[in-house]
């Protein structure tokens, strides 16, 4: 095979002109099959009122609507909702050619302010009014002429010129005003139709016939034209001479579905809004174009407004929601809403079209299809899974869970019940036998009189045979989706077959598993995971076809491919879709861009693609089918802004709101609020949820990030610096947008600011000052300290000598204190020698004591026993002597260093005979030797003891004779 796919640069210049030629032929149209891809957005996604009265554009690009709760502002990802009013709902939005939105509402009419970086908000013109003028009703339309902005309500016409409005009074009531090529059109009910020119009120007296109609539109119809519709008498076309009923079935539709409003399209279209029944469009001759209604896809019948974009696709305002209506696209779609089903197959036969789906076989006449409502019609005994529709002599074939069966008109009949007929080709070498690939195997048709019949079912092979082709020497080619490719060989009479091969891994191919089989020019190909193979007949082998490869220039599987009478190829593939269109030269140039939005929608492993011819392309997808022609001119290059609709700065709660690509202000942030989320859109509302977006933040960022879905971005804890945040959005044509950016700065940390710095520099000179002066400071320490070595040299000796004293000094201490100290010892043991004393003594008086009591009871003489009693006194006198005992606690206050006065200043208490106690026990004498000295008994000790103990407050545990010891 010989292809040759053209640089992509020339391929550029080439669809280029082609856009150039068609934009400039003026052949802008509208697809007349299919309906038009038609996006929701329901009151839950807009957060807003159910009606919408008005829509605008503004030159950014973003939709506004006026709406029950406020004016809705659509970016292309977010709903904005701007409060106008607590009570009133707005009924009309203008967006003038300077930007300005204009909003119109019961009692009041204004502008919405866009003070960036402030969120938008109404401001009312009403305190231009004169004095005099009373309260109004709604506003319900407004205008742009060559002398202002037109309010237009039911009791006055407000002129906005430059600061001053002017009143224009009904002789009624108006009803509704119409701008028509900056002309202003009043209608008064009863009165008739005015223009205002000039400055003046002028009425149109070729309106007569009209007068007591309620006017809804008036639109340009062409060259010196007025298209007038009525809310209940249908439509009328005026030339300020005739009027005339617009009989034309786009005008009867609308009549019978109660005109509500309209709008041109193209500059050759019409659009109407109906109540009853959604959509109609059509051309400036009456010819339906297309008609849309809820059955389509629409959410509600009732349009209350509609508005063309600058992409040349219709918003409309509903009773219930918003619809986007994408009429700008080569693709229309047949889909659910006829109830079909998943799309498998499609044949254009007979003048009809056969759609067959996971549901049946259905069927519509096709030469009426572009301007029918009639519904689509299942055809008797289809219902069920359809596989494939071939035509063969003139007969439509259908394969079909059930069996194959022959097509006629509305009508199926049985030609064989074999289940699960996959796909027939016919044979080569036999032009009267039709081989048919079913769950289980093959089977044969025969042609004869009446058409295909059953022949037989061929045996010896039964494997499931979904794809099938026939090779130029006739060998039959089958590929399964698990085991490999089989080779069948059919005998000479393609009667029966001879044999078969199967070709997994081991004969080339890369899997056993995922092969497709598919033919180009008249070659067989297999499309595998790892690409495009080809039969290699020498080895018998199965070998990668590089030059297919090259030219298909694909990332994955070809899943379908199709020619067309011109010799295009039409492909689905797994990461594209498209079409090789051959050129003049007989090189190929690849267009993928139309078919964009149809990749996520295709019926996995069950593709279809039908070229009828090669203009009128039917895919099968999900819920349906797609319809694309290429006579319809749409450029996928066109350019589209990105914004940065919102930043958020979540630690002091702020927002700053911006509708433009670049803000001229200045942001200075602190530091400790360096957290920041960016907001931002795109307005392409084609596909707007495929929309993709990447950013770059200068200072900051190293590359542009990844191609995101995500509609925001978060940047935390930045560093202080100028930064500038820069956005661009690709749509899914791969067309980038221009680059949005937000520049601004973070201050530093008071600890990194100017005055910080200056005060660092202070520092730091009175930190040098005080190194100098430390400096200065050794140095003249080191020169001190030289001299003190001298010093210390000279010293040396002297402290020798001082040492030498001392030490001398030291042992006259020493000897002193031994000295001090042998005295206290034998202080002590004087002392201890008197006590000792003492209390021999006492014992030995005692003891007298004693034999004197024993004698006196023992005598009877009463002489004797006085005697004997002053004896005892004496003795008791001598025992008890005060003076012995101050002796001792003198005595005894010397040698222990005044040991009672210490005493007594812990514990006044203690009285002399406990003090004397004390010091006994101090001295380390024995209970007997205590009781001795103070003549009481060892018993009388102990209890003086405990009393003692108890005077002093000491614990058990506490032992006295310690206690005192370290008094």
């Amino acid at each position: 095979m010989s292809v040759v796919l053209k640089d992509p640069n020339y391929t550029k210049i080439f669809l280029l002109l082609i856009f150039i030629v068609i934009s400039f032929s003026g052949y802008s149209q509208i697809k007349t099959i299919g309906t038009p891809s038609i996006h929701n957005y329901q009151k839950s996604v807009y957060q807003a009122a159910t009606q919408n009265w008005g829509i605008t554009q503004d030159q950014n690009g973003f939709i506004y609507f006026a709406n029950n709760d406020g004016v809705l502002r659509f970016d292309g990802i977010h709903w904005d909702l701007i409060r106008v009013s607590k009570s009133s709902p707005v009924r009309s939005v203008f967006a003038d050619s300077d930007n300005t939105i204009y909003v119109g509402l019961i009692n009041d009419f204004g502008i919405i302010t866009q003070n960036e970086p402030d969120m938008p908000v109404f401001q009312s013109l009403k305190n231009l009014l004169p004095a005099e003028i009373p309260d109004f009703d709604d506003i319900w339309r407004i205008h742009q002429i060559p002398e202002g902005i037109v309010f237009q309500c039911y009791d006055f016409v407000f002129i906005l010129n430059e600061g001053h409005i002017k009143v224009i009074k009904p002789q009624e009531k108006f009803h509704f005003s119409f701008s028509v090529k900056n002309r202003l059109y009043l209608h008064e009910p009863a009165l008739g139709l005015f223009e205002y020119t000039e400055g003046e009120v002028k009425k149109l007296y070729w309106f007569e016939p009209l007068k007591n109609n309620d006017i809804t539109t008036i639109l340009s119809a062409g060259a010196n034209q007025l298209l007038i519709g009525t809310a209940g008498n249908g439509l009328f076309i005026a030339n300020e001479e005739n009027l005339e009923k617009w009989n034309t079935p786009a005008g009867k539709l609308v009549e019978e579905n109660k005109l509500y409003s309209a709008t041109g399209f193209m500059d050759r279209y019409i659009v109407f809004g109906t109540i009853l029944n959604g959509l109609v469009v059509s051309d400036f001759e009456g010819n339906i174009i297309q008609q849309v209604s809820r059955e389509h896809g629409l959410q509600n019948n009732t349009i209350l407004s509609v508005f063309a974009d600058y992409a040349s696709n219709l918003w409309l305002g509903l009773d219930n929601g918003i619809d986007y209506v994408q009429l700008n696209s080569p693709v229309s779609f047949i889909t659910d809403f006829e109830r079909l089903g998943t799309g498998y197959c499609s044949r254009i036969f007979d003048g009809n079209l056969y759609l067959g789906t996971n549901q049946g076989l259905f069927v519509r006449p096709y030469s009426k299809f572009p301007h029918t409502n009639d519904p689509f019609e299942l055809v008797q005994n289809t219902a069920g899974q359809v596989w494939s529709l071939e035509e063969f002599d003139g007969q439509l074939i259908c394969g079909h869970n059930n069996g194959t069966f022959l097509i006629k008109g509305k009508e199926a009949s049985l030609v064989h019940s074999e289940e699960g007929a996959w796909k027939y080709i016919r044979l080569k070498d036999h032009p009267d036998l039709l081989l048919g690939g079913h769950y289980s195997g093959l089977v044969l048709l025969k042609k004869e009189g009446n058409g295909w019949v059953f022949h037989k079912k061929l045996t010896g092979f039964s494997e499931s045979s979904r794809f099938i082709r026939q090779s130029e020497d006739g060998d039959v080619w089958i590929s399964h989706g698990g085991k490999g490719v089989f080779k069948v060989i059919l005998s000479e009479d393609a009667d029966s077959i001879t044999q078969f091969k199967i070709y997994t891994s081991e004969n080339g191919l890369p899997s056993n598993e995922s092969n497709i089989l598919f033919e180009l020019n008249s070659q067989t190909y297999i499309s595998t995971i790892a690409g495009i193979y080809e039969y290699d007949k020498e080895t018998d082998t199965f070998i990668d076809s590089e030059e297919t490869n090259r030219f298909f220039n694909l990332a994955g599987r070809i899943k379908t491919l199709e020619p067309d009478n011109a010799g295009n190829l039409w492909y689905i593939a797994e990461n594209e879709s498209g079409v090789m269109r051959l050129n003049e030269d007989f090189t190929y140039t690849k267009i993928t861009s139309p078919f964009k939005q149809l990749e996520d929608r295709y019926v996995t492993e069950f593709e279809f693609i039908y070229p009828y011819p090669e203009n009128d392309v039917i895919i099968g997808i999900d819920n349906g089918f797609a319809h694309y022609t290429s006579e319809f001119p749409k450029s996928y290059t066109q350019t589209f802004p990105s914004y940065i609709t919102r930043v958020e700065i979540p630690y002091i709660d702020s927002t700053l709101y911006f509708n433009r690509a670049k803000n001229d202000f200045e942001f200075e942030f602190p530091f400790r609020k360096n957290t920041f989320r960016f907001h931002f859109t795109a307005t392409w509302f084609e596909n707007a949820g495929k929309l993709e977006f990447s950013h770059f933040l200068e200072n900051y960022s190293e590359e542009w990030s990844e191609w995101s879905p995500e509609s925001y971005k978060d940047f935390t804890n930045l560093f202080e610096g100028e930064y500038t945040f820069m956005l661009k959005a690709r749509n899914i044509y791969g067309v980038e947008s221009e680059v949005s950016s937000f520049e601004f700065t973070i201050v530093p940390p008071w600890l990194r600011s100017q005055t910080a710095y200056y005060i660092y520099l202070g520092l730091f000179l009175f930190l040098a000052f005080l190194t100098i002066r430390f400096i200065h400071h050794r140095i003249e320490l080191s020169r001190r300290k030289e001299r003190q070595k001298h010093m210390a040299e000279l010293q040396k000796k002297e402290e020798l000598f001082q040492k030498q004293a001392l030490i001398a000094e030291k042992e006259i201490i020493k000897l002193r204190n031994e000295k001090l100290q042998n005295e206290m010892t034998h202080r002590d043991k004087e002392l201890a020698n008197q006590t000792m004393g003492i209390i021999q003594k006492n014992k030995f008086l005692m003891k007298l004591k004693e034999e004197l009591q024993t004698l006196q009871k023992t005598t009877d003489d009463s002489q004797t026993k006085t005697r004997m009693a002053i004896l005892n006194k004496k003795i008791n006198k001598e025992i008890d002597n005060k003076q012995q005992n101050q002796i001792f606690e003198t005595y005894f206050d010397e040698v222990h260093d005044d040991f009672f006065n210490r005493l007594k200043q812990k514990n006044q208490q203690l009285s002399p005979r406990d003090l004397r106690l004390c010091a006994y026990i101090r001295m380390n004498l024995t209970s007997k030797e205590i009781a001795v000295l103070l003549n009481i008994s060892e018993r009388g000790v102990e209890i003086s003891r405990y009393r003692l103990r108890k005077k002093m407050d000491l614990p058990r545990e506490a032992n006295l004779s310690t206690f005192l010891s370290n008094i």
